[in-house]
C-alpha cells in the first residue's frame, strides 16, 4: 500500500550518507536531514521519515533468535506479567504493567543470561542437537522477541474475555460456569485475533505506509538499548539512552505529585476552584464530570491517556480533536442545555447509566430469577437514561461502523486489491523480509477454522443459549472490519475499533433476553478484532526487527495459550478463594470493576435490549441517523478532492473524528485539547524546525515518559495504595473534588413528583 502523499526517487550518494548518519559514523545529523527529504520504495532507505527515524534499514540473518534465553525470558514474563495484571485488574484502583516494562527489565536478564549459560550443543540424538547458548551477546532480535510474547500475553492489558467470567460470578448473575467453559471462551477469543491478524498481513504488516506508529516506540527504546551510536542533533550531543534513562528517572519522581502528593495538578480546574458552586461553570470546565474546556494538565496519565500524543501524525490529531470540539463542546452542550432525552437532570459527563429518579440505575431490579427480563419488574421501575455525552458518543459509533468502510473504500481499495493480488510495493524493509520464510497463510487459516469448530461447541455444550448461527455472524464482523481498522490504526495510532455498540446493537436485537448469549456474542465478533490489531502491530514490530516469520509464529502462538491460561486461570482462583469478591465494598477493593462494566452492559443490551431505546420511536432512535451520515461523509469529502484537487480534503478524515472519542466518558476535553497540544508542538513544530532533533529523541522520549509514569505508579500502587497508606489530606488533594464537578452535580432538579420522563407504567 501506498501513501497518499508522493515520493520522488532519491539519488544512491544520498542514502548511503543517510544509512551512515543512522549507525552513528556522522557527526551531526541536523547538517544532513530534513524533513522533506524524499525516497522512493526502490531506495535503501524507507519512504516514512517516522521509520527512518528509529529503524535499522540493514539486517545480520546470522543473529540467532530461538535461544534457550529467549525462550525462558518469553516464557517467564509471559506468566508473570499476565498473571500479575489480571490479578489486579479485579481491583480498583487497579495497576497495569505495560510492555515497556518488560522491555526494560528484559534487557539485563538476558544480557545476565548470556554471560552465565555455557556456551555448548547438546545432542539430542536421533532427534539432532540444540545449542544452550549460542554465544556471549544478547541481541536485539533475542529482545524483540520477548518484547512480542510479553506484548500478546500482557502487554495491551487482561484478556476480555475474562471479564465473562467475572459477570457470571455468584455476585452478578451466578450463571455456575464451569472451570472449562471459562478457559475456552477465553483461548477462543484471543486465538481467533491471533487467526485473523495473521490473514490480514499482506495489508496490515507488509506495506510500508502501514507504520503502526506505536511500534515505533518500542523500536526506538530497543535501539537505543542495543546500538551505540550518537550523532549531534541541532546541537544536543546526549545519547539516546542517557536521554531516555534522565527523561524516564524525571517521570518517575515527577508522578509522585499529581500522582499521590498533589492531585489538584492533574485535575487542575482553576476555574471551579474559584466558582465551585457554579453549576454550569463547573460542567463546562470541570475535569471528572464537566466538559475540560482548560487545556492545562501537569500529569502525563492525563495527557497520553487516550493514547500517547508523541506517537500520532499532527494531521490525525488535528482530526480527532477537531471532532471532539465540535461534537462535544458544541452539539453536546446543546443537547444538554435543552433538556433533550431528559439530559439536564442528570451529569454532564458521565458513562453511568440512571434510572428516571436520577440515580445510578438499578439492575438487579430488572432481573429475574432465571436471569432474564423481569418485564414487570421494568415496567414498574424505570427505563434507562443516559448523560448527554453517554447518550451521543453511541451516536458516534453508529456513524463510525459505516464511516469506516466507506472511508477505506474510496481511498484504499486499489491498496486493498493490489495487496490481494500480492502487489504491494516493497520498500526496504519488506525486501529484506524475503530473504525469510514467511509462516504460510493456511497455518493462521488452520487457527481459525480449528477455533471455530471449538467455540461451536462450547456453546452448545454448556447451553450459553446462543445458536450456533450466532458464532459464525459474530465472526462476519471481524471478517469484515479487520483490515479497516487496522489500516486506520496502523497509520494514525487511533484505535478504530469501537465495533463494541455494533455488536451489542446486533445481539441484543437477535438475542434479546439471553445476557450470555449476547456477552459471548460481543467477544467473539469485537473482541476478536481488538485482539487482531495487537497481533498485526507486533508482526510489524517483528517485520521492522526482521525476525523470521516462523520463529514470530511460534512466539506468539504459544504465548497467547500460555497468557490466557495463566490469565483464566487466575480470574478462576481469585473468584473462588477470595472472599467477599466483586462486591463493591470488598474490604481489599477486589470490586471486579471491568466484569461489572461488561454486566451492566449486557443488561442495558441484553436484557432490556436496544428495541426498547433505539427502535423507531423510541426515546434514543434519532441517533439511528448516525448510520447513514457516517457512510456518506467520507464519499462528500472524496468528491470534493477530486473536483478541487485540493491537498486539504485528503487530510480530512472522517473515521478519526467520528472514533477519535471513543473514551468519552469517561475521558473529558483536558484528554484531547492537551494531547494535541503536546503533538503539534512535538510532531508539527519540532518535527519542522528541528527535524534532527525529532529523529533522534521524539520516540525516545515517548517511551521514557510512559515507562517513567508506569514505574512510578507501580511503585505508589504496591508501596502506598495496596498496603492501606493514604497521604494526608490536605486542600491540594481535595480542592477539585470539593466542587460541583467533584460532586456530579446536574443542570437541572428532579421535579417535585420525585421523577422525570414518561408516567408511571406507561413505557414497554
Amino acid at each position: 500500500m501506498a501513501s497518499n502523499e508522493p515520493i520522488e526517487k532519491t539519488a544512491k550518494s544520498e542514502v548511503t550518507a543517510n544509512v551512515e548518519i543512522e549507525q552513528g559514523r556522522s557527526d551531526d545529523l541536523s547538517q544532513d536531514l530534513n524533513e522533506k527529504d524524499e525516497y522512493s520504495y526502490e531506495s535503501e532507505r524507507s519512504p516514512f521519515a517516522e521509520v527512518r527515524a528509529v529503524v535499522p534499514e540493514t539486517d545480520d540473518p546470522a543473529l540467532p533468535v530461538n535461544t534457550v534465553r529467549m525462550w525462558l525470558l518469553g516464557f517467564i514474563f509471559t506468566i508473570l506479567g499476565s498473571g500479575i495484571n489480571q490479578f489486579f485488574s479485579l481491583r480498583y484502583p487497579s495497576v497495569h504493567i505495560v510492555s515497556l516494562v518488560a522491555e526494560l527489565l528484559a534487557y539485563p536478564c538476558g544480557v545476565f543470561l548470556a554471560k552465565v549459560l555455557p556456551i555448548v550443543t547438546i545432542s539430542l540424538g536421533p532427534l539432532g542437537s540444540f545449542c544452550l547458548n549460542p554465544d556471549r551477546h544478547f541481541n536485539i532480535k533475542e529482545h524483540a522477541m520477548i518484547v512480542i510474547m510479553s506484548n500478546v500475553s500482557f502487554g495491551y492489558g487482561s484478556a476480555d474475555a475474562t471479564n465473562i467470567i467475572q459477570a457470571s460470578s455468584p455476585k452478578f448473575y451466578n450463571f455456575g460456569l464451569t472451570a472449562g467453559f471459562s478457559v475456552l471462551v477465553v483461548l477462543c477469543a484471543q486465538l481467533l485475533g491471533f487467526g485473523i491478524a495473521g490473514l490480514s498481513a499482506p495489508w496490515l504488516v507488509e506495506p510500508a505506509s502501514i507504520i503502526w506508529p506505536q511500534v515505533l516506540s518500542n523500536c526506538a527504546m530497543l535501539e537505543t538499548l542495543h546500538s551505540r551510536a550518537n550523532s549531534v542533533a541541532n546541537g544536543w550531543r546526549i545519547s539516546r539512552l542517557r536521554f531516555f534513562l534522565y527523561v524516564m528517572a524525571g517521570g518517575f519522581v515527577w508522578y509522585f505529585f499529581p500522582g499521590l502528593m498533589f492531585t489538584a495538578l492533574s485535575y487542575f480546574t482553576w476555574i471551579c476552584w474559584i466558582a465551585p458552586r457554579n453549576a454550569v461553570v463547573n460542567q463546562l470546565f470541570g475535569m471528572q464530570t464537566g466538559l475540560g474546556l482548560s487545556p492545562i494538565t501537569f500529569d502525563w496519565s492525563q495527557i497520553a491517556y487516550n493514547t500517547n500524543p508523541l506517537l500520532s501524525p499532527s494531521w490525525a490529531a488535528l482530526n480527532v480533536f477537531a471532532g471532539f470540539a465540535l461534537f462535544f463542546w458544541v452539539v453536546v452542550p446543546g443537547i444538554y442545555y435543552t433538556n433533550t432525552w431528559f439530559t439536564a437532570y442528570l451529569p454532564l459527563m458521565t458513562s453511568d447509566v440512571y434510572d428516571r429518579t436520577g440515580e445510578v440505575y438499578k439492575t438487579a431490579r430488572v432481573v429475574s430469577s432465571d436471569k432474564t427480563l423481569d418485564i414487570e419488574g421494568y415496567k414498574k421501575y424505570s427505563p434507562p437514561y443516559l448523560g448527554a455525552t453517554f447518550a451521543f458518543v453511541y451516536g458516534l459509533s453508529f456513524a463510525s461502523t459505516t464511516t469506516i468502510l466507506t472511508h477505506i473504500g474510496v481511498w484504499h481499495s486499489k491498496d486493498i486489491w493490489a495487496a490481494f493480488r500480492g502487489k504491494n510495493m516493497l520498500d526496504i524493509h519488506a525486501r529484506l523480509m524475503r530473504n525469510y520464510k514467511k509462516a504460510p497463510w493456511y497455518w493462521y487459516a488452520g487457527i481459525i477454522v480449528a477455533i471455530t469448530a471449538i467455540s461451536i461447541a462450547m456453546v452448545e455444550v454448556y447451553k450459553t443459549k446462543l445458536p450456533v448461527y450466532g458464532v459464525f455472524l459474530a465472526l462476519v464482523i471481524p471478517a469484515v472490519y479487520m483490515v479497516p481498522c487496522g489500516i486506520v490504526q496502523g497509520i494514525t495510532n487511533v484505535d478504530a475499533n469501537q465495533l463494541n455498540v455494533l455488536s451489542e446493537f446486533i445481539g441484543g436485537y437477535m438475542f434479546e433476553g439471553k445476557p450470555l448469549a449476547n456477552m459471548i456474542f460481543k467477544f467473539l465478533s469485537t473482541d476478536v478484532v481488538g485482539q487482531g490489531l495487537y497481533f498485526a502491530m507486533d508482526m510489524k514490530l517483528g517485520h521492522y526487527l526482521k525476525i523470521p516469520p516462523r520463529s514470530l509464529f511460534f512466539a506468539q502462538g504459544l504465548a497467547t495459550i500460555l497468557g490466557a491460561l495463566t490469565q483464566a486461570g487466575v480470574t478462576i482462583w481469585m473468584l473462588g478463594n477470595i472472599s467477599d469478591i466483586c462486591s463493591e465494598d470488598q474490604p481489599d477493593g477486589f470490586s471486579c470493576p471491568n466484569g461489572r462494566t461488561v454486566y451492566s452492559s449486557s443488561v442495558i443490551w441484553g436484557l432490556v435490549g436496544p428495541r426498547r431505546l433505539y427502535s423507531v420511536g423510541k426515546i434514543y432512535s434519532s441517533l439511528l441517523h448516525f448510520f447513514w451520515i457516517g457512510a456518506i461523509a467520507p464519499i462528500i469529502t472524496y468528491a470534493l478532492y477530486r473536483i478541487t484537487r485540493k491537498e486539504f480534503w485528503k487530510y480530512v478524515n472522517w473515521p478519526l473524528i467520528f472514533t477519535g472519542t471513543y473514551n468519552v466518558p469517561p475521558a473529558t476535553g483536558i484528554n484531547y485539547s492537551s494531547w494535541a497540544l503536546v503533538n503539534f508542538v512535538f510532531n508539527h513544530f519540532i518535527k519542522r524546525r528541528f527535524f534532527a532533533w525529532w529523529t533522534k529523541y521524539n520516540y525516545i522520549l515517548a517511551a521514557a515518559l510512559d515507562t517513567g509514569l508506569a514505574l512510578s505508579g507501580i511503585v505508589i500502587f504496591f508501596c502506598i495504595s495496596y498496603p492501606g497508606a493514604v497521604f494526608p489530606d490536605w486542600w491540594g488533594n481535595n480542592v477539585y473534588l470539593n466542587t460541583a464537578d467533584g460532586d456530579g452535580v446536574s443542570w437541572k432538579a428532579i421535579p417535585d413528583i420525585g421523577y422525570f420522563g414518561p408516567a408511571n407504567g406507561t413505557w414497554t
